[in-house]
């Protein structure tokens, strides 16, 4: 059978579209592609096994990154919490040498870090003579604590753990699962002969809050013997809150700061208790390097200084933070949370230390005692810590915390050897700016 099939320039106008039939001679057929045709692409089926496989990789990235190389140089710069020092003798190399060097005690400087430049301008603070001794509490609650601990580390300044640093460390330890081994929150006192401190509590371990009370519902006392104001000036002294002394005094140094009000940084009537600021502590933490929080970790409890600054009948000198307990022999025996926070001692024998207002000034207690004691085991204490008090200066103790967060004054107690070798010393203070935002005057200079 003869298939007649007619010439393909009688339908041009098909022979480059696929999607015509043709008929001829009784046979359907498609006429064949233009070369330039191509057929439809095939759909491809998505395939989300290739996808996920993809995003696991791009996260295995970062973990990695984590684990092998992020998270073992940040264990690296953790510092390891050391055993608390209870006693330091003050070592016998950073004592004057000669009349021109001397040493330097300074009170609560909380973090002021502008008026601790200042200070030290006003003392004529030279590094390469004088030795630096800090009483606690130089960091916290003030604008910046960061630049008070780089001037202290700059100037290898001797330094003693006060409450803050104590709270301070504890909450480091915490924070990089460490030990602490000075946490002296809840301690009752017992009366017992170490001097247990009664009603103590420091503050809780609630991360949301930044204010904590401690301790219970104080009463209003009125202070005895409180005269003299620090603003005056003794015996010719050329700085305008400068009070000279030597060894000729009897009474050795005595002077003592009027303080009515109740403005306080830990205290707050209408709370009723102690009120602890918790968030400096928190932002220190957060920036101080490992080598600050090693400086704040080697303050030890107590500084004990063999010499007898204040004259012959006053004994030797030991630093603290708070104070001492006068019937503890040994400054090995004294109970750290008393070193810490102790204010006053209760009755009905003065036996028991407290963090509150009830009950007799350590200091007075202390001083009395010390009179009872022969020359040689005589014992007089440098101190901050009690704000509320201001500058505190007796013959047996000198309480150098002036309330420079307050806006009052930051204080120095400036020892030195005179022509003859004998000690002579003068108390030398700056104005402070307000920091506390809680009075009229403050000066907003957080870091």
């Amino acid at each position: 059978m003869t298939v007649s099939v007619p010439p393909i320039s009688q339908y041009p106008a098909y022979h480059d579209n696929p999607s015509v039939t043709l008929r001829a001679g009784g046979l359907d057929f498609r006429p064949p592609l233009a070369i330039e045709d191509k057929p439809s692409p095939v759909s491809r089926k998505f395939n989300w096994k290739n996808i996920l496989l993809l995003f696991g990789v791009f996260l295995l990235i970062p973990v990695l990154y984590f684990f092998l190389f992020w998270a073992p140089s940040r264990k690296s710069t953790v510092y390891q919490i050391s055993p608390t020092i209870k006693v330091v003798d003050f070592p016998a190399e950073f004592m004057p040498a000669s009349s021109d060097g001397r040493l330097i005690f300074i009170g609560d400087i909380h973090g002021c870090n502008v008026e601790f430049g200042q200070l030290l301008d006003a003392v004529g603070f030279v590094p390469s003579q004088d030795k630096l001794i800090l009483l606690g509490d130089f960091i916290s609650k003030g604008p910046n604590s960061i630049a008070v601990l780089e001037m202290a580390m700059k100037y290898n300044a001797a330094c003693i753990r006060g409450n803050h640093e104590n709270t301070l460390l504890r909450r480091y330890a915490k924070k990089h699962g460490q030990k602490f081994d000075n946490d002296v929150r809840d301690r009752l006192g017992d009366g017992s002969k170490s001097g247990g401190l009664e009603h103590f509590d420091d503050d809780d371990d609630d991360e949301d809050e930044e204010v904590h009370l401690i301790g219970q519902m104080m009463k209003n006392i009125k202070r005895k013997n409180m005269h003299g104001m620090m603003h005056s000036a003794v015996n010719g002294a050329k700085h305008p809150h400068t009070f000279a002394h030597n060894d000729d005094d009897d009474d050795c140094m005595t002077h003592e700061m009027d303080d009515s009000t109740l403005e306080s940084g830990d205290y707050d009537p209408s709370a009723g208790g102690f009120v602890h600021i918790m968030a400096d502590e928190k932002k220190i933490i957060k920036k101080a390097t490992p080598e600050q929080i090693e400086y704040i970790d080697s303050c030890p409890l107590i500084l004990h200084i063999p010499e007898q600054i204040f004259g012959p009948n006053c004994g030797d000198v030991s630093a603290s933070h708070a104070g001492l307990m006068w019937n503890v022999p040994t400054l090995e025996d004294q109970d750290p949370a008393v070193l810490l926070y102790i204010r006053t001692l209760l009755p009905p024998d003065n036996s028991t230390a407290s963090p509150t207002r009830d009950g007799v000034l350590w200091n007075e207690v202390w001083n009395d005692y010390q009179e009872t004691l022969p020359p040689s085991q005589r014992r007089t204490v440098l101190y901050g810590h009690d704000a509320k008090a201001g500058l505190v200066i007796k013959k047996y103790s000198k309480g150098l915390d002036s309330r420079c967060y307050k806006g009052d004054y930051l204080t120095a107690l400036v020892a030195k050897r005179d022509g003859l070798g004998d000690w002579v010393n003068e108390l030398v203070s700056v104005k402070c700016e307000v920091h506390d935002p809680k009075l009229p005057g403050y000066v907003d200079g957080k870091f």
